[in-house]
């Protein structure tokens, strides 16, 4: 079994050529978000079309500031006393993922004053498969902002787990339970976005065969085709998607 694993990626690694040919007819890399409504601008009163704001102290969209269009999302936050304050926003993203590339979240944010009262900021990118089951998760992460002015904070390389359905962005925004905490902040421009490029693919598909990823590598390979079937790159694709079905029908048998 092992054996064939090896010979396997030898004999792969040996044909690959793909990343190292001309680039005539070069695909110009594509960036695109997957988000809607990603500025905020689609919307009713408080509410943001495919947006949810929720917690103690919810979020609202608003058109005091913005760092493009004309809205963002308001977060106001001040402790009762003791009592702690918290504001949630979620996005949920279903079915425009691919398995085998990296993605990139981005997105604005502009303190309007410093937090006070152990006041923080997180994100959190969970992943759900196909039975809306968790697969895996970022943990709560923290980020800090400049005052008073936009800045953009970048969560690159968010390497999506095999058979993912949809994944789930959310923002939160706390307090400690301590009198006088609060914070009060914008956010704007949320992007979700990877290199869905002939070449980003080409190279993604490189690393999931090397790593013997053959289920992910051949649904790349897939995409590619019926993306790109233009692209001087796509012969030599369609062998490749030959071989690596070869090579995975030898490593079954040999189970």
């Amino acid at each position: 079994m092992k054996a064939n694993h090896i010979l396997i990626l030898i004999i792969l690694s040996a044909e690959f050529s793909l990343s190292e040919e001309s680039n005539v007819n070069k695909i110009e890399s594509e960036f695109r978000s997957i988000i809607s409504n990603s500025s905020f601008e689609e919307g009713k009163g408080d509410a943001a079309s495919g947006w949810t704001f929720t917690n103690i102290n919810p979020p609202i969209r608003s058109g005091s500031d913005a760092h493009t269009g004309s809205n963002s999302v308001y977060i106001n936050l001040q402790n009762e006393g003791k009592k702690p304050s918290e504001a949630h926003i979620i996005k949920t993203i279903d079915g425009k993922l691919l398995s085998g590339l990296n993605y990139e979240l981005s997105f604005f944010v502009k303190q309007v004053k410093p937090g006070t009262g152990g006041y923080i900021q997180q994100y959190f990118v969970e992943w759900f498969d196909e039975n809306e089951q968790k697969v895996q998760g970022t943990g709560f992460k923290q980020f800090s902002s400049k005052i008073g002015e936009w800045e953009r904070i970048v969560v690159p390389d968010l390497d999506i787990p095999e058979n993912v359905r949809s994944v789930k962005l959310l923002f939160r925004f706390v307090t400690g339970a301590i009198e006088g905490g609060g914070g009060e902040v914008f956010i704007d421009d949320v992007k979700f976005i990877a290199d869905d490029s002939s070449e980003a693919l080409v190279a993604s598909i490189e690393d999931k065969v090397e790593q013997a990823q053959f289920d992910v590598a051949l649904n790349l390979i897939e995409i590619f085709l019926k993306r790109y079937s233009e692209d001087p790159k796509v012969d030599e694709m369609k062998s490749l998607k030959d071989r690596v079905n070869k090579f995975q029908q030898l490593e079954d048998s040999s189970e």
